[in-house]
């Protein structure tokens, strides 16, 4: 049979890609060869090495996860802040939920159809690829702390298409030859940098975020003065901690985030003092300011703080210190994390 000329020229528009389908498309096949690679079979997730990104200079963190066989894909976590997350999740400084919301970086994980949304489904439908078989299905994310898993942008998907790349080329040699992830002095990432055209191995120090915190001070000083002077009495222990809500909702772009949490639990009666929603960036503040008004319901002030978090400390250790409270540190606090699964499971079942 005789294909007639329209029939030709439709067949070739199909294929007709634009570049940033063109630019996907490369991802896909990266994805692909990557998987095929299955480097997890000699490098692990504590293998760490850096990517830099040749169109901005970020350097990225690189993790290959499937060691493990219950995650594969590969985890590019950018910045000083991304390495920092990643660092904390393989100490396991972190509980699963918390660093979920917490990390910074780009990721593709091989999932079975079912997990794939909708649009990545068509997606590949449109760019004529195609996949078989469970944890074969490429899935594409950026992770940035309190907000939603998202779609790449086009940056994303060139820079992540590198990352693989340079993650078969070092694997590759890496299983020839051990030594070339040995450094030369303790400490650092070997990161793989494109210098005049060519990329090439550079040894270098990794880019933690060292400046240190500040510590939060409550600025409605006259509802502190008047707390203190209310209620000069102290009584009990309170369990605090504040983390990323389980649901999120919607803000003024179209990536929706996760407000912060705070709960507070009475560690004599086991069950909770209280918690409170923040929505904006001024969570620091209405968490202070909530906890005066628990002390103002309770009708005294707690004797003691049990805390589990840096970043708990640094809100409460100024106000503490001025209401005579001690603040202790413990590794785990049971009874918050079980009002704190309770209230989970209720935000879960009551969401829109």
């Amino acid at each position: 049979m005789i294909e007639s000329k329209e029939q030709v020229e439709v067949t070739e528009q199909e294929i007709v890609l634009t570049k940033e389908q063109a630019e996907w498309v490369r991802l896909y096949e990266a994805a692909s060869a990557y998987k095929k690679m299955a480097s997890w079979t000699w490098m692990s997730g504590n293998h760490i090495f850096g990517v830099r990104n040749p169109e901005n200079g970020e350097m990225g963190y690189c993790s290959i996860m499937g060691a493990d066989e219950s995650l594969f894909g590969l985890a590019v976590f950018r910045g000083g802040e991304g390495l920092e997350s990643l660092h904390d999740m393989l100490l396991e400084r972190d509980e699963r939920y918390a660093w979920l919301h917490r990390q910074k970086c780009i990721m593709v994980t091989f999932e079975d159809r079912t997990d794939l949304e909708k649009q990545d489904l068509a997606q590949i439908k449109e760019l004529g690829q195609r996949f078989r078989g469970r944890k074969t299905w490429p899935m594409f994310r950026i992770f940035d702390p309190g907000l939603v898993p998202w779609t790449l942008d086009q940056e994303q998907v060139r820079y992540l298409t590198i990352a693989l790349e340079q993650a078969m080329d070092l694997a590759g040699r890496a299983k020839k030859n051990e030594a070339v992830l040995t450094a030369p002095r303790s400490g650092q990432v070997l990161v793989r940098s494109n210098e005049n055209g060519e990329w090439q191995d550079v040894w270098m120090d990794p880019e933690f975020v060292l400046k240190r915190p500040v510590k939060a001070e409550c600025e409605d000083q006259a509802l502190l003065n008047d707390i203190m002077t209310r209620f000069p009495n102290k009584k009990g222990q309170w369990e605090t901690e504040f983390f990323f809500a389980p649901v999120a909702v919607k803000g003024e772009g179209d990536r929706p985030y996760y407000p912060r949490l705070c709960l507070w639990v009475d560690r004599a009666t086991r069950s909770a003092v209280g918690f409170h929603l923040a929505y904006d960036d001024n969570y620091e503040q209405e968490f202070l300011k909530h906890f005066l008004q628990l002390v103002e319901e309770k009708g005294t002030r707690p004797q003691k703080l049990i805390i589990r978090t840096n970043d708990t400390v640094d809100l409460f250790e100024k106000t503490a210190q001025r209401m005579k409270i001690r603040i202790e540190r413990e590794p785990r606090l049971a009874y918050l994390e079980e009002a704190r699964d309770d209230l989970f499971e209720y935000f879960m079942k009551n969401q829109k």
